[in-house]
């Protein structure tokens, strides 16, 4: 039995952590840049190291003739990029943000060396996309967290109203999610780790992520590649956390309970002092670490939603009287088991309801 369940866990962490490694449309971002020296030129040869801050994974590159490096298909993150060269003094950049969706060019001016060696460490600037025209606006975890804005149902995807050329799509038309630069809301298309979450029977996204499993969420508003060809207007894409080579997790709840609101004005009018049921709870844990450092990672997240709220009957319930339970449970071949159950729920009435004659008037 114990053989069994380690290898049950093997194979869950097995899959857990090639999903951090497995990328389709829309999951990453790029780095380009040119290494050249004091004058300008470019550095013929230069050699590249890009290390995911955290996860610890390395990359390499080599500059090509004209000083040109890049880095492709990279996962959202901070990185630690090192420059070297033959007689030049080594140069690091720290903590370089990788955005879905972009291409950040990070340029490298590299020092004549002394005969010892020399490294040095900056920390990189902001930078820009300038490959592309594309409108991108880019949220992290603690905007997910702590804006708002971002509760159910949406979540996540309501950050995108902060963003310009953005607007609510005013409850009108069909689709879900806002107006991206003035198209209606069924022109969007809402991808998880660039994989279809759109709904089949009408738009909006199939898939709800919740805020703590939430890496990173983009928009992109136009001017965007032909890989997003499934819609014209906004183009929504999450991607959920992974397992770093620190554990980490966390313990959250989001509520809303009536006893925390006040009474609405118009309700105390009426004489209503107290307000009507409805206590919405939202809580949950996650957790993540290595299972091999800086190789294989887990993430998992958990969440409960339990809701409750008050209900108006639509009409008057009609139940037997205390006389018509007695019939009832004379009669042979009945259930007294759910006669039972409906006397529990279904109090007999205290009086026999009048009786509406009809008639009909003759042809």
């Amino acid at each position: 039995m114990r053989i069994l369940t380690l290898t049950l866990l093997v194979v869950c962490l097995l899959i857990g952590g090639l999903t951090s490694t497995v990328f389709a449309q829309a999951t990453d971002g790029n780095l380009v840049g040119l290494v050249r020296d004091a004058s300008g030129a470019g550095v013929t040869g230069a050699s590249t190291q890009l290390v995911n801050i955290a996860t610890g994974v390395l990359r390499g590159a080599v500059a090509d003739a004209a000083g040109l490096y890049r880095y492709n298909n990279l996962p959202s993150g901070l990185y630690k990029l090192t420059v070297s060269a033959s007689g030049f003094s080594s140069t690091t950049l720290q903590d370089i943000a990788i955005d879905l969706n972009k291409t950040t060019t990070a340029n490298i001016t590299l020092q004549v060396g002394a005969l010892m060696t020399q490294m040095e460490v900056a920390e990189a600037p902001t930078l820009i996309d300038t490959t592309t025209a594309q409108i991108t606006s880019t949220f992290g975890t603690r905007q997910a967290l702590d804006v708002p804005s971002t509760s159910l149902p949406l979540g996540v995807l309501n950050l995108s109203l902060l963003s310009a050329g953005v607007a609510s799509s005013g409850g009108l038309g069909v689709g879900e999610g806002p107006s991206i630069g003035g198209q209606r809301p069924r022109n969007n298309n809402f991808t998880v780790e660039g994989v279809d979450n759109n709904r089949k029977d009408t738009t909006g996204h199939s898939l709800y992520i919740p805020n703590e499993a939430v890496a990173e969420f983009t928009v992109l508003q136009n001017q965007f590649s032909a890989e997003f060809g499934h819609s014209t207007g906004g183009q929504f894409n999450t991607i959920v956390k992974t397992g770093t080579n620190d554990v980490h997790g966390s313990v959250y709840e989001y509520f809303h309970n009536r006893n925390l609101n006040a009474v609405d004005q118009s309700a105390a009018r009426q004489g209503i002092l107290s307000n009507p049921r409805y206590d919405q709870n939202l809580l949950g844990a996650t957790i993540g670490g290595p299972a091999i450092k800086n190789k294989l990672f887990y993430f998992g997240d958990f969440e409960y939603n339990p809701t409750g709220q008050a209900t108006t009957a639509s009409s008057a319930t009609m139940t037997p009287t205390a006389a018509g339970y007695q019939m009832l449970s004379s009669m042979p071949g009945i259930s007294q088991t759910n006669l039972g159950v409906l006397k529990q729920y279904a109090a007999p009435a205290p009086a026999n309801s009048p009786v509406i004659k009809t008639s009909s008037s003759p042809q």
